[in-house]
């Protein structure tokens, strides 16, 4: 089951449009909130506003921001070819950590850092952790005193790169700063691709949440599975199949993205979830119980999206828009880019 409407998470006058969520729940609290979550803004896909903020929240469910705490926590890259993606959030030895990715966009350079701080307020500068090619998706546990990192690396080849298998990967070390040599992970999905993951510790082992999009396709079109391991390294599939997939009509009727989650006792799943639209609108969504039973939690504040014909048109412009990207030659692409920039400025 999907959601009507993303959850209303107030952000620069009132903008819903989120993604890359990754949620902290602290039991004790910190700075009196004991759920934290990170995720960077998203208004009409300008990733210039792509920077990891933070919310909190007493239930999982109204966001608020928190006095004195910075807005974003991660300023925009001065260099307009970089842009901020995929932010992780951690608490470890009373202390939060952000862990996030910065890329740039040419030639698919990345870097994972990492920002810290002791009560929300003051942030360390940011410390490189990991430098490659085409990774993404950096996704963090720590267990006892050792941190554990998970990350994507996808096809370098852009010609290539959505029907080219991706690979899960992980790295660990005593520190985010002294993380060894990556160790290659065991995750398919029969017929997708890898593209975004977030990772959770849990009594027997891991488990994990992955947005992955069928091939043939790319990475605007992925769906979300579930995942457990003993050891980290092992992931299988858990059920066989996607348990969140794009809507027919809805809010999220083009993608599921990057989603975070929580287990709680007798299998209960509590998940946050980024879709899109065709329109190019963004949000997330949350939902709750058996991953086979997923509902909405109908007391969530959600946001004041409008009526399905006020988007029907938006939906269709952005579905032709991508059917025709994929279906034109070459010199007619840049004709389409410039049709799709220009659709997704218009209001929602």
């Amino acid at each position: 089951m999907n959601t009507r409407a993303p959850l209303f998470i107030p952000w620069d006058d009132g903008c819903w449009e989120h993604v890359h969520p990754d949620l902290l729940y602290v039991p004790h609290g910190f700075a009196g909130y004991p759920y934290w979550m990170i995720f960077t803004p998203y208004p009409r896909g300008d990733d210039r506003f792509e920077n990891p903020t933070l919310r909190a929240s007493q239930d999982g469910l109204a966001f608020v921001k928190v006095p004195g705490i910075p807005e974003p926590v991660v300023p925009a890259p001065e260099d307009p070819e970089l842009h901020h993606a995929d932010p992780d959030l951690v608490f470890h030895n009373d202390c939060l950590h952000v862990i996030y990715a910065t890329i740039r966009k040419k030639s698919d350079e990345t870097t994972f850092n990492i920002v810290s701080s002791r009560d929300g307020l003051m942030w360390s500068k940011p410390r490189i952790i990991y430098r490659d090619i085409s990774v993404v998706s950096p996704a963090c546990v720590i267990k006892g005193d050792l941190w554990r990192v998970w990350f994507i690396r996808h096809e370098r080849n852009q010609k290539t790169r959505f029907s080219a298998p991706s690979e899960l990967l992980c790295r660990q070390g005593a520190s985010p700063t002294r993380l060894g040599d990556e160790c290659l992970c065991h995750l398919s999905i029969p017929r997708h691709i890898l593209w975004h993951v977030d990772v959770q510790i849990v009594d027997d082992g891991y488990e994990a949440l992955v947005a992955a999009f069928p091939k043939g396709t790319d990475s605007s079109r992925t769906r979300l599975f579930h995942a457990v391991s003993r050891d980290g390294l092992r992931f299988v599939l858990s059920p066989n199949r996607a348990i969140l997939a794009p809507s027919t009509f809805g809010w999220d009727n083009r993608t599921i993205y990057r989603s975070t989650f929580l287990r709680q006792p007798g299998g209960v799943y509590r998940i946050w979830y980024s879709g899109a639209s065709w329109g190019f609108h963004f949000g997330i969504g949350h939902l709750q119980g058996p991953l086979d039973a997923l509902e909405e939690d109908t007391s969530a504040p959600i946001a004041p999206i409008p009526r399905l014909y006020v988007r029907f048109w938006q939906d269709l412009m952005g579905s032709l828009v991508y059917q025709a990207s994929n279906n034109v030659p070459e010199p007619a692409l840049s004709i389409i880019r410039r049709l799709r920039r220009l659709h997704a400025k218009q209001p929602i």
